[in-house]
């Protein structure tokens, strides 16, 4: 019964089998495909998210320069009104003015700007209304800026900067005011 005609069959396909190269690249290429193309679609996601946050950086500079210049001194300037100066600065396919808060400040000098009140609540998240100070000549002005950037690969979470789906892109400029009269 040892060698019974199923027995030889079955130990001849497992020998085969066993032989047989055919579909090894395609099982090869399965198990290394997912961490692969995982990691290429995290570095460019990463690379845009540090792009946009450059873009980010220079529309600060660009709307903060109202503020510098005392062309933002009115009454009526107000943080949304900042915040829609941003989004003009940036790509329109890139700017959702919900997406951004803003927090204007004055300091009395410059030794004392840590001390400023944070766009982020006690448990680290971002808080929901933005502020504004207007400001006079020569006074010194923070403004801060959170972006809040949608990530697709934040599932991973490796950074302190990604919140469930998203990476705050944060952007601060201290600067005093220009002796505008």
């Amino acid at each position: 019964m040892r060698n019974s005609p199923a027995r030889i069959w079955l130990r001849r396909r497992l020998r085969s089998f066993a032989r047989d190269k055919d579909g090894v690249t395609a099982i090869e290429f399965a198990f290394v495909a997912l961490p692969f193309f995982t990691v290429v679609f995290g570095i460019l996601e990463l690379g845009l998210a540090f792009l946009v946050n450059r873009m980010v950086d220079n529309a600060v500079i660009e709307a903060s320069r109202l503020i510098r210049t005392g062309q933002a001194t009115s009454s009526s300037f107000s943080a949304n009104d900042f915040a829609d100066q941003v989004c003009n600065a940036l790509p329109g396919f890139l700017c959702q003015s919900d997406r951004i808060r803003v927090n204007v400040s004055k300091a009395n000098d410059f030794t004392n700007i840590t001390s400023l009140d944070s766009l982020y609540d006690s448990e680290g998240n971002i808080v929901d209304d933005n502020a504004y100070a207007s400001s006079n000549e020569s006074e010194i002005v923070v403004v801060n800026v959170v972006y809040r950037w949608p990530m697709f690969s934040s599932f991973m979470n490796l950074s302190a900067l990604d919140h469930g789906s998203e990476r705050h892109l944060s952007s601060t400029m201290v600067f005093r005011n220009e002796p505008w009269s």
